[in-house]
Parts: structure tokens; sequence; C-alpha cells
């Protein structure tokens, strides 16, 4: 991160970016921006507090650009572990899916109930 200005008093702006080392010692620029009292405010606090964030970025392993600089590390299930659990919801599902079709089974199966004889309008009291 640069501050820079001009002349003092005039308008400034801070200057970020990302770099790698590059051949012949110089650097390589990843990403850069510009932000300056022009910008509004919440872009310049969103900016910032994604810049400062210490949780790692989620990248696929060995996904990233001169990995020698980085530590990667695996997080959470992996391959076998992440198919079994895929396994596992299917079989839940196919179960919760035969059981709601043996319940719909069983309430069509069964005999409508008999209406009530409606009374003849001869048979009514006066």
């Amino acid at each position: 991160m640069e501050r820079w200005a001009v002349e003092p008093g005039e308008n400034f702006h801070w200057r970020a970016q990302a770099a790698v080392p590059g051949g012949g010692g110089g650097l390589r620029r990843i990403w850069h921006a510009y932000l300056d009292e022009q910008m509004p405010p919440h872009l310049i606090a969103a900016f910032t507090t994604a810049l400062a964030d210490t949780e790692p970025v989620q990248r696929g392993m060995y996904d990233v650009p001169h990995s020698h600089l980085v530590t990667q590390e695996q997080r959470g299930p992996q391959g076998e572990q992440l198919a079994d659990a895929h396994r596992m919801r299917l079989k839940a599902m196919r179960g919760a899916a035969r059981k709601a079709r043996r319940t719909a089974a069983l309430t069509t199966d069964s005999p409508a109930p008999r209406a009530a004889p409606a009374a003849s309008a001869s048979g009514r009291a006066r």
C-alpha cells in the first residue's frame, strides 16, 4: 500500500498492489487498485476489510502461482471421505422416497369413505 499526493493539500490516492518475484530480480504485478477520496466510503471499507482478512483463501491444491511462497493446508473432508458422505446422503434420500411412496400407496389403496344416505323429501318433519 502506498499513499500518493503530488503537492501538500492536493487530492491524494492510495495504491495497493500484489506482486510476486519476476525474472531478473524484479516484481511481476498480479493485481493493483487505486483508491481516492472520490470513491464511495462503503467500497473503500469493503476493500480494506477483505485485504486485512486473515481467513485463508480456499484454492485447489497446487493451484497457486509461485507455490513455494505460500503454505497450503488440506482442510475438511477429502477424496474418499467426500464420496462416502455423498453415498450416505443418497441412501438416506432413497429411503425417504421409498417411505413416501409406501405412505402414498397406502392412502390411495384404502376404500373411500361411504357417503351417508340422503334423507328423502317426503320423510322430513314439518
